[in-house]
């Protein structure tokens, strides 16, 4: 992929996206895409465009929603930001942004334009899961865009393990000990872990697939059976496996450096399969 540099004398404007942009803006995001997730649509596009929410459907209430994108004099999209006015503190968002991650100055040149249009207002970076992804920059596969932020003055506040598992490695457990059943909200499955006498001893919710890949929301265990979390886990995507599952993913609040290796909650995940395969880290810049 050859690399243009960004700025004026290239020849790159950044102007408001239009409807002839979607299919450069969706194979920037699609480069961008993290495994287990799936191929943003043309839906999912117009929603973030629109500013809706994921989970219920309905406008983020966000004042002066804007995209824009950066453009070669030849019709080029080489990036894509959009931003808006949080109305209960004036705060500036930035929404998602996607762009050539070579060249970090695409990036810079983007995050700039964004800060001269927000003024002098905080800016947060990346805090909001869109109908796009969830909260947070892969900073691990866009280090361009983490770059550029810190460049700009942002710096980093919360962070997640992006953790992945794949199911056809799975081998079938001798017995069940979970029941599996819908759920309406959010629309997808309950596990429920039980001994063999019907104890309930905890539950998982898992989303419904989306290209084969669901996403694990929450988990929760009786008090004093953590150490059956193990078995939960297994027999979820046992079942998960069984419905022609074939990818899992899963957010985990990381904590510091220091206590990293003594998360039990991690080490559980990890225990069953699941692998770390980024980190996705929000922003905040400050006037």
């Amino acid at each position: 992929m050859t690399v243009m540099k960004a700025g004026p004398e290239a020849g790159v404007t950044v102007r408001a996206y239009n409807p002839q942009d979607r299919e450069q803006v969706l194979a920037l995001m699609d480069a961008d895409r993290l495994p287990g997730r799936p191929t943003v649509s043309i839906r999912m596009l117009d929603d973030a465009l629109a500013g809706i929410c994921p989970d219920s459907g309905e406008p983020w209430g966000l004042e002066g929603l804007r995209t824009d994108v950066m453009a070669s004099t030849d019709g080029r999209i080489m990036g894509v930001v959009s931003f808006a006015i949080r109305p209960a503190d004036e705060a500036a968002v930035l929404l998602w942004l996607h762009c050539l991650e070579e060249d970090q100055a695409i990036a810079g040149a983007l995050i700039g334009h964004l800060l001269g249009c927000c003024g002098r207002r905080t800016v947060y970076a990346f805090d909001m899961a869109t109908a796009l992804s969830f909260a947070g920059l892969p900073v691990g596969r866009r280090r361009g865009t983490c770059r550029a932020l810190e460049r700009a003055g942002f710096s980093r506040q919360e962070t997640w393990s992006y953790l992945h598992h794949r199911l056809d490695t799975l081998r079938p457990r001798p017995y069940e000990v979970a029941d599996l059943t819908e759920s309406a909200n959010p629309p997808g499955w309950r596990v429920r872990l039980r001994e063999r006498d019907g104890t309930r001893i905890g539950e998982a919710l898992v989303s419904l697939p989306v290209e084969g890949t669901t996403v694990l929301e929450l988990m929760t265990l009786q008090p004093g059976r953590h150490t059956l979390g193990h078995i939960l886990l297994e027999q979820c995507l046992a079942h998960l496996a069984d419905r022609s599952v074939r990818e899992i993913v899963t957010l985990r609040e990381t904590p510091p450096d220091s206590e990293a290796q003594h998360d039990p909650v991690r080490h559980l995940h990890l225990q069953v399969g699941f692998r770390e395969i980024d980190q996705l880290h929000t922003y905040t810049r400050r006037p």
